[in-house]
């Protein structure tokens, strides 16, 4: 997806249908180790858990936060609202149900603004904006 917003010189078809859930590894690591110290205290802690991000976004939405972001363009991404005829089936909604975990008090979300800029940033093809932000 990176390399689409960057290369602005041709339109990238974008997905602005299927609701997702961005996660942090961060995030999930931090909630692997916190469950696990729980369970170390609390045999009883056991079953399934989910963990995901908050904040809904469509990969067309996460696009344009990473162009706002890294200051690119995003005028070359197009949305594309209908459902996806090709590859596996997708739910419109991907949220998961992460209130187990929340009710044990465990995780953590960190914003995906922030999370993507420290995530992408080595990434970028353009080092003026990386030597000006991060030096």
């Amino acid at each position: 997806m990176f390399d689409k917003v960057q290369f602005s010189n041709k339109s990238a078809n974008m997905d602005h249908w299927q609701q997702r859930f961005p996660t942090h590894v961060k995030d999930v690591a931090t909630m692997c180790q916190q469950l696990a110290e729980k369970r170390m205290l609390d045999p009883s802690i056991k079953g399934t858990f989910h963990w995901s991000g908050n904040e809904q976004m469509t990969k067309y939405e996460m696009a344009c936060v990473i162009a706002d972001d890294f200051n690119l363009k995003s005028s070359h991404l197009r949305p594309i609202t209908d459902s996806p005829v090709i590859g596996a089936q997708r739910p419109h909604n991907a949220q998961l149900d992460c209130s187990k975990l929340e009710t044990l008090g465990i995780g953590q979300r960190m914003p995906f603004r922030i999370g993507i800029k420290e995530s992408l940033w080595p990434f970028l093809i353009d080092k003026r904006w990386r030597q000006t932000v991060f030096h």
